[in-house]
């Protein structure tokens, strides 16, 4: 999940992420969904799955000491 995307050169998908938070500002929360939904927008042919996407906001999200705020739909 770490390796660079073939979608934009030289990118991570935790890259990606952590783009999505930064420009979220979500106060000390990070939403799953708003995050993934960031990330679609800017990598749109991502082949990870939704339910693949989760460990790296969650991840970073730890590492920034911010809350997870677990709302992401389930199919």
């Amino acid at each position: 999940m770490d390796s660079p995307t073939d979608y934009i050169p030289g990118v991570t998908i935790r890259e990606l992420v952590l783009a999505a938070i930064h420009a979220a500002g979500g106060g000390g929360v990070v939403s799953v969904q708003a995050t993934i939904a960031a990330v679609r927008k800017q990598a749109p042919q991502l082949p990870e799955t939704d339910c693949g996407l989760v460990a790296a906001p969650i991840e970073i999200s730890i590492i920034l000491h911010l809350g997870v705020a677990f709302d992401e739909k389930v199919p």
